[in-house]
């Protein structure tokens, strides 16, 4: 890392960098590294506010915007986060360093929210990693004592950031060094769940199978038809989990792929065929905790209809209504008792729609079977 250092003239100062860089604990993950980032340099200028403006991957405009100096209550009355507009966005533009005695009036700036904290003087400075990239930027208003910030301010901060930089390198590393262990123990657990729990399931129930004849007492063969059954809905309740074990760790939020892939596995290990349908804008619209619990609730409905409808087909909607999404799952099976208790699969399936604000109902199809109707409000 090489930083300039012949604006720096106190060596109380360039004592205090080296000091603040050292004070940053390297082993942080992500997020706790860059609150300590914006602390110790906000410390370093005397600045009274400070923030790191992370960019999104369209390099332009702010994925994350990490404040030091605003209380709680501050930043929830200025209510949402910069956009990457005006003084942050020409930063941004034109990758390099920006120092302003006084922001009202000034061509660049954009001016401030309402409930916004008064702030007048400025200095901004990219965070390069070590490949070059710009990762963010850092800002700082309101130098202490009212003073302006100097040109030594932006070396120090400019020698910081390039260290922040190489610290922030380090823990993306290690962050992707854990997604893929992670992975890798997702794998193995797949593959042993398919390798050793399925086979030993077959084996145990051709082993009943072998021991069914014609001169067996029916009650007891009816208990062992029963088991096989048994067996035979919990191998494919254990495929289905594979899937979703393999497929945990894609970040993909995009609900179409994400609904295909799920009805694509359960049509073609349990052998019913899944009609889809989709409307509206979905993958623009719908966040991944609802994403998540969508398909999650998806593969429980489709599973109770495997397992307790005796369909032969099945039909999937789903669709975005007024900023609601909703989810519809039909069968041609052999309906529902209204008045009997529900599974632990519908009861999980209510309580993913219940932690986004929605319902579940269930009613008759068209024809014959159940179809179930789930409604998300929260689509975050």
């Amino acid at each position: 890392m090489v930083v300039a250092f012949e604006n720096i003239n106190d060596s109380r100062r360039l004592q205090a960098l080296l000091e603040a860089i050292l004070l940053i604990e390297s082993e942080l993950d992500l997020n706790d590294l860059l609150t300590h980032i914006v602390i110790q340099a906000s410390q370093l200028v005397g600045a009274r506010y400070g923030a790191l403006g992370v960019l999104a991957d369209d390099g332009v405009s702010l994925s994350r915007f990490v404040t030091h100096g605003m209380t709680f209550d501050e930043r929830e009355a200025v209510g949402d986060e910069p956009r990457g507009l005006g003084l942050l966005g020409t930063i941004t533009r034109e990758a390099r360093s920006h120092r302003v005695d006084k922001i009202a009036g000034n061509p660049l700036s954009v001016g401030f929210p309402a409930n916004h904290p008064p702030m007048t003087t400025f200095l901004g400075v990219p965070i390069r990693t070590s490949d070059a990239r710009v990762f963010g930027n850092l800002y700082f208003t309101e130098k202490e004592g009212g003073k302006t910030f100097t040109a030594e301010d932006e070396a120090l901060i400019d020698g910081f950031g390039r260290a922040a930089g190489l610290l922030i390198d380090e823990a993306t590393l290690r962050l992707q060094v854990r997604n893929l262990t992670l992975t890798e123990e997702r794998e193995r657990m797949a593959r042993d769940l398919h390798d050793t729990v399925i086979q030993r399931l077959f084996a145990v129930g051709l082993s009943l199978q072998t021991t069914v004849d014609l001169e067996m007492d029916p009650g007891a063969k009816e208990r062992i038809g029963a088991a096989i059954d048994d067996l035979d809905a919990t191998i494919h309740e254990i495929r289905t989990t594979i899937f979703e074990i393999v497929h945990e760790s894609d970040d993909t939020i995009a609900i179409r792929p994400r609904v295909l892939a799920l009805v694509d596995e359960v049509a073609s290990r349990l052998e019913i065929p899944v009609d889809v349908k989709f409307e509206g804008p979905l993958d623009s619209s719908v966040g991944m905790r609802c994403a998540d619990h969508l398909t999650r609730s998806l593969r429980e409905l489709l599973t109770n209809v495997v397992r307790h409808a005796d369909a032969h087909r099945v039909a999937v909607s789903v669709e975005m209504r007024d900023h609601t999404l909703i989810m519809k799952v039909e069968d041609d099976g052999n309906g529902f008792d209204p008045t009997g208790a529900k599974g632990r699969g519908l009861i999980n399936v209510t309580e993913r729609a219940r932690q986004l604000d929605g319902t579940v109902t269930l009613e008759p199809g068209q024809l014959t079977g159940t179809r179930v109707t789930w409604i998300a409000r929260r689509l975050d």
